[in-house]
């Protein structure tokens, strides 16, 4: 069974966000891959993206811990995601990536987060 794992915030000031959800909530600093900063409450993780480009603030994207990719990759399609199932750079915590029907990204990762 897929469990969400991940959630991934944009924001102008990474810092004041990663004070916030540390400060108020327990979240701990992780090591992680990529250009974010890394929040786990032990099990669910949250990534704190700097804004760039065209990116808008606030939830970006979330990520599910999956057993099987290629069993996936057949179910998404056939329900309709807006994309394939793609490989994400190596230097990025989940492994694949989809769209779901309205376009919302969805990271898929077999190893899992750090906790």
């Amino acid at each position: 069974m897929a469990r969400i794992r991940h959630l991934a915030i944009v924001t102008d000031n990474r810092e004041r966000l990663v004070k916030f959800y540390t400060t108020a909530f327990g979240m701990k600093v992780i090591d992680g891959v990529g250009p974010a900063i890394y929040l786990s409450d032990g099990y669910l993780n949250l990534a704190i993206i700097q804004k760039r480009g065209n990116y808008k603030e606030g939830l970006y994207h979330f990520g599910f811990e999956v057993e099987n990719i290629e069993e996936l990759r057949p179910v998404c399609k056939e329900l309709g995601a807006k994309t394939d199932i793609q490989k994400r750079p190596a230097n990025r915590e989940a492994e694949y990536r989809v769209h779901d029907p309205d376009g919302t990204p969805i990271d898929l990762s077999q190893h899992g987060w750090p906790v």
